[in-house]
């Protein structure tokens, strides 16, 4: 089964977000308003814990089996770590969330050979997350020496 075109429209414009930041503040950054940051900080975290919440779906109908139990468990550590990572000064939170959509990676990896999957999900999410992580560190060598 391939994934419906609105489900790659979606996946894609949500990196929108992830760029817009480091897009405007690399060619514009007087113009750039105070809570920019903030508001793109907010915006990798809603997208990290979402993420994360996709693994209780995958998991739910696998609920009453160890490999059911385990991504239930994953899910709800990721959104716990994505969490913490936004309460972090900004430096550490970029890493902290590059982190978490590193891990994100890594469950897919085993949702995929161990849960019920979908056709084309697996490429679908890698190569978002490889987006994703190309905003966050590309925001992250954008930081003032010192990482304030």
């Amino acid at each position: 089964m391939n994934l419906p075109k609105i489900v790659l429209a979606l996946g894609y414009s949500g990196l929108i977000p992830f760029f817009i930041g480091p897009v405007w503040l690399g060619f514009s950054p007087e113009t750039a308003p105070a809570w920019l940051d903030r508001a793109w900080l907010s915006w990798a975290a809603l997208i990290g814990a979402f993420m994360a919440g996709t693994f209780w779906g995958f998991a739910l109908p696998a609920v009453q089996g160890p490999a059911g139990l385990l991504g239930i468990f994953i899910s709800v550590a990721l959104v716990a770590l994505t969490g913490i990572a936004v309460t972090l000064e900004f430096a550490h939170a970029l890493a902290g969330l590059a982190l978490v959509f590193m891990l994100l990676l890594l469950a897919d990896f085993w949702r995929e050979r161990t849960l019920d999957t979908i056709g084309g999900y697996f490429r679908l999410r890698s190569t978002l997350t490889a987006g994703v992580l190309i905003a966050i560190t590309w925001r992250y060598l954008m930081l003032p020496a010192g990482g304030a």
